[in-house]
C-alpha cells in the first residue's frame, strides 16, 4: 500500500497530472515532450506517478524539471486496496491546492476520474485511444474511465473525438493534436547514419518505424519492398522498431523470414529498437506508416515531417487528419501492400516530389504539431474550464451500452 507522499516544495499547482505507467509510452513520450518543453506548465502543475511498472518516466520528468511524486498503488482489480491511494492523492491534491486533475490516459482516468467525484475538483480525461463502439465492447478498464465523472475531454484527433463523443455524448471535448520538439539532425549525423543502414549516396533509403508487431503492418512494408525491389535495384529498405512482449516474438520471426527473400537480400535491414530515431529518420529518403488499424494519432509522422522527410501513410484516423493534403505526404489504403509499392515508386521516380514533400510537411509539422503550440493550446482549453468559459456539456441521452 502507498505511504503518504510528501512534497518538499510547497508552491500552489493549478493542475495535478495522473500518471499510471513508469514506462515510456506513446502516451507518456507525450507529456515528457510536454512538460520539457513548457515552463508554465511545468510551473503551474505536479505530476503523480501510480508507480506500475518498471521504467524510469519520474526520473526523466524530474530531469526536465517537473514536479513529480511518486506512489506505488495496487492493481485496479484489487478495487478495495485503493482506499489508501485515493487517500493520498486527494490529500497531496489539496496540499498544492489543484483546481483540476489531468488524467493521462485510460488507467489515469480510471483513478483520478473517482478522486475528482470525490472532491470536486474538474476532471480532465486526455484521451490518446479511438475507443471501440458499443461502450461495452472495450476492456473493463476502458468502460471505468469512460463512465467516470469528466468535465473535459481533451482527444488527440477528430477520430478520436468523434467516437467519444458517440460513447460519452453528454461530455465537453475539445481536440489537442500531439506536439514533437525539433531535433535537429546535420546533415554529416544523416549521411553517417545511412551509412550504418548500408545506403549509397545515390541510393534511394526508405524506412517504416514503430514498434514491430502486426497492427503496425512491418509485413505490408516488406512485401511492397520485395514488389518493387527488382525494379529499382538502388533502393534500399529498413524496418525501425523491436518486439517488446512474448506474442510479438513470432512475428519478429516472419519479418525475419521475409526479409531473407531473394529480392532483398543485403537491401532490407532489421534494426530493432533504436533510441537515435530522429537521426536515422533524417537519413532516409521516405519514412512509411502502415498501420492496420485507425491510429489515435501518428507521432512518427511527425517526427519524420520535422526531419523534412516525405511520408507515405495509410489513411485511418490521426494520420489521414496530418497528411490533410496532397502536398504533405502520400495517403493509402491499408492493408494493401501493392498501394503502397505504387507509392514508393512515384517518390524514388522524383526526387523534386520529395524534395517539395518534405519541405511542405516541415513547415505543416512547426506550424501545427510543434510543443509551443499543443503547450499554449493545453493551457488556454485548461484555464477556460477552470474560469467556466470553455465549451459547454452537451445535454443528450447517455449512450447506449449494449
Amino acid at each position: 500500500m502507498p505511504s503518504r507522499p510528501l512534497r518538499s516544495n510547497t508552491s500552489t499547482k493549478d493542475f495535478l497530472f495522473v500518471q499510471s505507467t513508469t514506462e515510456l509510452g506513446g502516451a507518456e513520450i507525450v507529456l515528457l515532450n510536454l512538460l520539457a518543453g513548457s515552463e508554465e506548465l511545468r510551473r503551474r502543475s505536479l505530476v503523480v506517478s501510480l508507480g506500475y511498472g518498471r521504467g524510469d518516466l519520474p526520473r526523466r520528468l524530474a530531469g526536465v524539471g517537473a514536479e513529480v511524486v511518486e506512489m506505488k498503488a495496487p492493481r485496479l482489480r484489487h478495487f478495495w486496496r485503493l482506499v489508501p491511494t485515493y487517500r493520498d492523492l486527494i490529500g497531496l491534491a489539496r496540499e498544492a491546492g489543484v483546481r483540476a486533475l489531468v488524467a493521462n490516459g485510460t488507467h489515469p482516468q480510471a483513478v483520478a476520474g473517482l478522486a475528482a467525484r470525490l472532491t470536486g475538483l474538474k476532471s480532465v480525461f486526455w484521451v490518446h485511444s479511438i475507443y471501440r463502439e458499443p461502450l461495452l465492447h472495450n476492456d473493463a478498464p476502458d468502460v471505468v474511465a469512460l463512465l467516470h465523472r469528466c468535465d473535459l475531454a481533451l482527444t488527440v484527433s477528430r477520430a478520436a473525438q468523434e467516437v467519444l463523443g458517440r460513447l460519452r455524448p453528454s461530455v465537453a471535448t475539445r481536440l489537442l493534436y500531439n506536439g514533437t520538439p525539433s531535433r535537429e539532425v546535420t546533415p554529416d549525423e544523416a549521411r553517417a547514419a545511412r551509412a550504418e543502414l548500408g545506403a549509397g549516396e545515390d541510393d534511394t533509403l526508405i524506412g517504416v518505424f514503430a514498434r514491430l508487431q502486426r497492427g503496425k503492418g512491418q509485413d505490408l512494408f516488406i512485401e511492397a519492398a520485395r514488389q518493387i525491389a527488382p525494379e529499382r535495384p538502388r533502393t534500399r529498405f529498413v524496418v525501425v522498431g523491436g518486439s517488446e512482449v512474448a506474442h510479438e516474438a513470432d512475428f519478429l520471426e516472419e519479418m525475419k523470414h521475409a526479409a531473407a527473400a531473394p529480392e532483398l537480400r543485403g537491401r532490407l535491414l532489421l534494426t530493432g529498437h533504436r533510441a537515435d530515431v530522429a537521426r536515422l529518420m533524417a537519413a532516409c529518403d521516405v519514412v512509411c506508416h502502415t498501420s492496420r488499424a485507425p491510429e489515435s494519432f501518428g507521432m512518427v509522422l511527425i517526427e519524420a515531417m520535422v526531419q523534412a522527410r516525405p511520408v507515405i501513410a495509410t489513411a485511418l484516423g490521426g494520420p489521414g487528419e496530418i497528411i490533410d493534403s496532397p502536398d504533405k505526404g502520400i495517403v493509402i489504403p491499408p492493408d494493401d501492400a501493392g498501394a503502397l509499392a505504387r507509392a514508393m515508386l512515384a517518390l524514388i521516380d522524383d526526387p523534386a516530389r520529395r524534395h517539395a514533400m518534405g519541405a511542405a510537411g516541415r513547415a505543416h509539422a512547426q506550424a501545427r504539431f510543434s510543443i509551443d503550440v499543443m503547450a499554449s493550446t493545453m493551457i488556454r482549453y485548461l484555464d477556460e474550464l477552470l474560469a467556466g468559459t470553455g465549451p459547454e456539456p452537451r445535454v443528450t441521452p447517455r449512450a447506449s451500452t449494449g
